[in-house]
């Protein structure tokens, strides 16, 4: 506030302040007192008509919607002083929140003297300029080729980059981060629409909610936005909070009530002088089966309430140590569970950028999950390695495991809350604290063999100029996918690799499309070989959306190779599932050879039928 005190009230041009539904004048400056000829007092009583001529206050009304809309408005008035003298003014507005209330800050220049209209204007776009510095809004500018030519204070304050670093960079190259996800489809779309666009977006590296407004000018594109990252907390929170009672509700009117009457009708018997001799024993027992049955229930909503009191605490995000974090940790399972050992078997150097504080929980469920369902054996293994710039923290133990049925199971919970619920809520909080990292969990697991519960979090180029002070935005790499052809183009080859996500495949389902459309190619080979994790996220994407496209195409067989991971299996196995009328061959395989096999026949039997 000191620096608009000091920019507003010490200005030389005549400045004021408006809000923008009631048109009244909320604060003056003292060049304006000066230049118009009203006391203070008297301009405060004033609204932004009252400075017009009588013949121009019904072209105010008109303008007010279209300022409204407007990031900056320059425009020439007439106004007229105390004295009723009329002049021309060139005025400049900027949106303001002002005590709370929607307006505009006015700066005025007197133009009558047309040989300083130029140095006015100079003076003008320089307090301009000051003012995008000093608002909380970040505002960046790029041309049309992407690159940046402009980053205020707000957006290095918010985003982390000094400007330095960004001027005169391709906006997609300085954040690989954002390729595909809400953001980058947005500003595409708004590029090749030409028109303006507002939208809220998720930026991960920076676990922040951000509202977004894209104007397009005519070389260039002027795009602000602000932190709403409270607000969507609220709400999510308001949304916990909602099924928390629900839960509780139906846990009071299932469980609480059944042993409650019968311990109301055990101690009617009693008092009834209903109970005689040896019978005492018998509902003695039953009297405590029924208590023991009611506290469990209790229990279970006290540590529903404080499991949702804990992770609603909102921790700050940092740059930390994720393998010193993870030394911690083992040492701190270790003294948890003194009948395991819990042996940290790899542990590689990694940066990371995140909420220190709900990976420490996450990795904690996992160990205390594997000790549990590990009784008979005494060992714990914990893991953290780094895939394709990915963090990869593994929990194994050597247990009971799990068949395919209970992985499904597990699989389904991540989008299923009745069935999250009923394997408990820790392992839905770990896919939760993966979610906010762009991450994922995925479970690998034989029967009698033990299980491997997975988490990953991408690395960002945020952590890595946080903890030196530059980068060469290389840092992160987005999943990839390589399209080819076979048979003279017959047979369209998607290879996918790597980690994906629902924005990723999105991106890569579009792409094999086109190409598709571009061969006209009736086949497509989709090796997922070499996925890893899961895409279980955009499986509906895939059978409802992508498949009726491909089907539309003219596409008629489809050989799909699965990757080893299981849950990617899974996520193939519930795309199919979900399939309906799709009146495509669809085959899936254990082999890229035995796939390419089949469709190669079907194309020479395509070639000798046509």
């Amino acid at each position: 506030m000191q620096n608009f005190d000091i920019l507003f009230y010490q200005s030389h041009n005549p400045m004021w302040v408006f809000d923008i539904i009631t048109l009244e004048i909320l604060e003056v400056n003292y060049a304006a007192v000066a230049a118009y000829g009203y006391s203070k007092q008297e301009f405060l009583s004033k609204t932004i008509s009252d400075l017009r001529p009588a013949e121009d206050v019904e072209k105010v009304k008109l303008l007010v919607a279209e300022i409204r809309t407007c990031k900056t408005y320059l425009r020439e008035f007439r106004h007229k002083n105390k004295a009723g003298h009329v002049f021309h003014v060139e005025v400049m507005s900027y949106p303001i929140d002002f005590e709370g209330r929607e307006a505009r800050l006015v700066v005025t220049q007197n133009i009558q003297d047309k040989k300083e209209i130029a140095g006015r204007l100079e003076i003008t776009q320089s307090k301009l300029n000051r003012m995008l510095e000093t608002t909380s809004i970040g505002f960046f500018q790029v041309d049309k080729q992407s690159v940046i030519t402009y980053w205020n204070n707000a957006a290095e304050q918010m985003i982390g980059y000094d400007r330095k670093y960004l001027l005169g960079k391709n906006l997609w190259e300085v954040f690989p981060e954002a390729i595909d996800t809400n953001f980058y489809i947005k500003y595409q779309e708004a590029v090749a629409n030409r028109e303006n666009t507002e939208f809220e977006s998720y930026f991960w590296p920076l676990q922040k909610w951000f509202a977004i407004i894209i104007y397009l000018m005519e070389d260039e594109l002027v795009i602000h936005f602000r932190d709403i990252t409270e607000t969507k907390i609220y709400e999510e929170q308001l949304l916990d909070k909602i099924e928390q009672l629900k839960e509780i509700s139906y846990l009071n009117s299932h469980y609480i009530r059944k042993p409650v009457a019968s311990l109301l009708g055990l101690s009617s018997l009693i008092n009834q002088n209903l109970v005689k001799g040896k019978e005492y024993k018998t509902v003695a027992a039953q009297i405590l089966e029924c208590s023991q049955e009611l506290d469990a229930v209790i229990k279970r909503i006290n540590n529903k309430v404080n499991d949702e009191i804990s992770t609603s605490i909102r921790d700050e995000i940092q740059n930390f140590s994720l393998d010193k974090l993870l030394e911690e940790i083992v040492i701190e399972a270790s003294t948890f569970h003194p009948s395991h050992q819990v042996l940290l078997k790899n542990n590689t150097e990694v940066l990371l950028y995140g909420n220190k504080n709900s990976i420490n929980t996450a990795l904690h469920r996992l160990i205390d999950n594997a000790v549990k369902f590990s009784p008979d054996v005494n060992v714990v293994e914990v893991y953290l390695d780094v895939v394709q710039h990915n963090a990869i923290l593994s929990v194994r133990d050597f247990g009971i495991g799990m068949d395919k049925q209970f992985l499904n199971r597990i699989f389904i919970s991540f989008n299923d809350k009745k069935v999250a619920g009923e394997l408990g809520s820790g392992l839905s909080k770990v896919l939760n604290v993966a979610h906010k990292h762009n991450g994922d969990v995925w479970v690998e697991s034989q029967p009698g063999v033990g299980s491997t519960f997975n988490m990953r979090l991408p690395m960002s180029n945020i952590a890595v100029f946080k903890q030196a002070g530059t980068t060469d935005f290389t840092y992160y790499e987005a999943p990839g996918l390589e399209i080819s052809d076979l048979h003279d183009g017959q047979i369209v080859v998607a290879n996918w690799q790597g980690f994906h996500t629902t924005h990723t495949a999105k991106t890569g389902c579009l792409r094999i499309l086109s190409k598709l459309t571009e061969n006209k190619s009736k086949l497509i080979l989709n090796d997922s070989s070499g996925v890893a994790g899961t895409w279980n996220d955009a499986v509906e994407w895939v059978s409802t959306t992508f498949f009726p496209m491909l089907r539309d195409s003219g596409v008629t067989h489809v050989a799909w190779v699965y990757s080893i991971s299981t849950f990617s299996r899974l996520s193939t196995d519930s795309t199919m599932a979900n399939l309906q009328d799709i009146d495509i061959n669809i085959r899936t395989f254990e082999r890229t050879e035995d796939a390419e096999k089949w469709l190669a026949e079907i194309s020479v039997a395509t070639k000798i039928s046509g």
